[in-house]
């Protein structure tokens, strides 16, 4: 029968020990959990970029964008660096203008980034709109993510799919509504995520013959 550790058995130095040793071998040092806390940026634990999102998704993920695929992210950060080792291109659209200026200037040559300031309801969530192509993935990782999420249905690509991360919040579930009454079937990955040690969700809403092989 396994043992869970009590909290008094944690005041031990030894249990206290033994804790701190998953910091060098164990599942979180294995995956890198202990590599973004330190850093405070995620990573994995080769220190390359991770998306801050579930690790269930990330290791669901990282086999099935390919280079044909052409990814747009609300949002932008260590993701935009990790799409685009997989994707053939990454478009990203940021309403932080010091945060897009960091990322710009040290953008991957297959991804481009698009500063929009963040008007509920406005350009921001429209934005994947604007290009002169559709897209395979949307990831909705920024802000006004319900309205992100309804415009990104007209900007995919018939095998698109759309990836929604936290869609455990509660304000995030008309998203969730609105798609599965489009006809979308969701399939979420639950758990912890880089540095961080409380349970979400990273939801991903496929149709048919869908560009992942769901």
């Amino acid at each position: 029968m396994k043992r869970i550790l009590s909290y008094n058995s944690l005041l031990q130095p030894a249990k206290l020990r033994s804790l701190l040793s998953f910091g060098v071998k164990g599942y979180l040092a294995e995956i890198g959990w202990f590599n973004t806390l330190k850093s405070k940026s995620p990573q994995d634990e080769n220190g390359n970029p991770i998306p801050w999102v579930t690790y269930s998704f990330i290791d669901f993920i990282k086999d099935r964008i390919k280079k044909e695929h052409a990814v747009f992210e609300f949002g932008s950060g260590n993701s935009t660096l990790f799409y685009a080792k997989l994707a053939g291109k990454v478009v990203s659209v940021e309403h932080d203008q010091d945060w897009y200026n960091k990322i710009a200037s040290s953008k991957p040559g297959n991804s481009e980034m698009i500063y929009c300031a963040l008007v509920p309801d406005g350009d921001y969530c429209r934005m994947p709109l604007t290009a002169d192509q559709k897209f395979d993935v949307i990831i909705v990782d920024g802000r006004d993510r319900v309205n992100c999420c309804t415009q990104a249905v007209n900007a995919l690509t018939d095998s698109g799919v759309i990836v929604l991360d936290d869609s455990e919040r509660e304000f995030y579930h008309p998203a969730l509504h609105s798609l599965i009454a489009l006809g979308f079937k969701e399939l979420t990955f639950s758990g912890i995520s880089p540095g961080l040690f409380y349970r979400k969700s990273t939801s991903v809403f496929y149709r048919s013959n869908n560009c992942l092989n769901i």
